[in-house]
């Protein structure tokens, strides 16, 4: 039986911004305009408790906090479903406004409603979407794609449509299409042991069981044999994935497709055991074809993502930190210049200065963790772990430190917004680098930087270490920098 599709109820919100029993309502009222004002209310009130549930849950306060009967979301973006399908999705904020705590003005987006995928689909880059709901979702999904290990990098939806679908069927999306490839290649079949009372003998008799089995039925025997067989762990686990997707409201083209991919691991039994499953996956190293789907996998079975929230919470939620997903960004775009893949002009601009040494004398380390900050003893204390170390390839030396943070700078703002603590601590890694040059590089926000832009925000302290006094003459420096998006 078709499952029937229906109109998608999600909230779009930025980072930081509140929402209430409203703004669900106001969502609510556009998708069924068929029910009276109060029924709207009160199915709106259910949905707020339970995400209210889900923001008190144990270690969740870090998503959603509840302040003044409204909940305000945090620094992590991405999706948070309510039990009862109803959607929040939280969205980098990429503007300034005149309070913390707003965001988008509207509940949804405004652009013209979704079309079919198909046909003649747009890129992002030449087509930008217009929408600042949309052009923020489309952010999201390029910096997803900067992830390191993850599904994301090996996906390839720059399509504008994209941008005006649920955050949750996108994701879908890029899961069947994934799936799609594997099934071209062909799904895997394995040996399993298979025991079963037979007509008969095949395989080994196991004398124990048919004693108390065929006792009165001798022409019975109760064997063991290998089976080649594709029920396996890896399909499995990606036929439970194509049942848990199935329970979701989606579009027509979607559910046809995700219909499609059920019909072909029909015969193939849901895991038993998720986590068992997936340790049996990790043993087998030539199903390298699986790897990437089994991560999309763990994304929806198991919520993997950048969150450490309840996953017994009654909400389902997909959420990333955006500190690490700008980082990630950045990081990406740099190694990309080293590559010498495409780039924006701006960011290739940038990165020209930062590295200065010529491309083949470089590399870079992201998340380097190979300094304390003091010895007692003989033992280390305090791991510095900067974003992004460059070095220079012949003689290993670091030439520049850069930590990446996600916020929006003001003029207005006291040191322009500078966090006191991130310029001890990108000084705390030049002094034990030895380096001279570090650097701290915020997101370039249309209307935002503009007024930032020709300052020289560059300071230059006494030389704080022997070394550095010795080997050059250049002070260090650190310098703000806004890298765009």
């Amino acid at each position: 039986m078709t499952k029937k599709t229906m109109k998608h109820k999600s909230l779009c919100i930025a980072e930081w911004q509140s929402f209430g029993v409203e703004d669900i309502c106001e969502v609510l009222r556009n998708c069924q305009s068929t029910k009276t004002n109060e029924d709207l209310k009160n199915q709106a009130q259910k949905i707020f408790n339970e995400l209210i549930e889900f923001a008190h849950a144990e270690g969740n306060h870090i998503f959603l906090k509840f302040a003044g009967k409204k909940l305000k979301a945090q620094n992590y973006v991405g999706l948070i479903q309510a039990k009862s399908g109803f959607c929040v999705e939280i969205l980098p904020k990429t503007f300034r406004t005149a309070k913390k705590n707003e965001g988008f003005k509207i509940q949804n987006c405004t652009c013209k409603k979704t079309q079919d995928t198909t046909k003649q689909p747009q890129n992002m880059e030449s087509n930008p979407p217009k929408c600042k709901v949309c052009e923020a979702k489309a952010l999201l999904l390029k910096m997803l794609q900067s992830l390191k290990d993850s599904p994301f990098k090996q996906s390839h939806f720059a399509h504008l449509k994209l941008t005006k679908m649920p955050l949750l069927e996108i994701f879908i999306l890029m899961f069947l299409q994934e799936l799609e490839k594997l099934v071209k290649k062909g799904l895997k079949s394995d040996y399993i042991v298979c025991e079963e009372n037979r007509n008969f003998l095949k395989g080994k008799l196991l004398f124990h069981q048919n004693l108390k089995l065929n006792f009165a039925h001798r022409e019975r025997f109760f064997t063991s044999s290998d089976e080649f067989s594709v029920n396996i762990a890896p399909n499995r686990i990606i036929k439970s994935t194509l049942e848990l997707l199935n329970t979701q409201n989606l579009s027509t083209n979607t559910s046809a497709k995700l219909m499609q991919m059920r019909f072909i691991f029909l015969d193939i039994p849901p895991s038993q055991s998720i986590d068992k499953d997936l340790s049996k996956c990790q043993n087998l190293g030539y199903f390298r074809n699986y790897k990437m789907i089994l991560q999309w996998c763990e994304i929806f079975l198991k919520r993997k993502s950048f969150a450490p929230y309840q996953k017994d919470s009654k909400a389902y939620a997909l959420l990333f930190d955006m500190n690490k997903l700008f980082e990630s960004f950045v990081a990406s775009e740099m190694k990309k210049w080293l590559c010498d893949m495409k780039l924006s002009y701006e960011n290739k601009v940038f990165i020209e200065q930062i590295f200065r040494e010529s491309k083949k004398d470089s590399y870079l380390k992201t998340q380097e963790k190979s300094k304390y900050l003091i010895v007692e003893g003989d033992k280390n204390r305090f791991l510095l772990n900067p974003d992004i170390v460059g070095y220079q390839k012949q003689t290993k030396e670091t030439f520049f430190i850069a930590d990446t943070k996600w916020k929006i700078l003001s003029k207005e703002q006291q040191n322009y917004g500078v966090s006191q603590s991130d310029m001890y601590q990108i000084f705390a890694y030049l002094a034990k680098y030895q380096c001279n040059q570090g650097f701290l590089i915020y997101p370039k926000i249309e209307d935002c930087n503009d007024e930032l832009e020709n300052l020289e925000l560059v300071f230059k302290p006494q030389l704080f270490t022997k070394a550095i006094a010795e080997t050059n003459n250049i002070k260090p420096q650190v310098m703000l920098c806004f890298f765009s998006l």
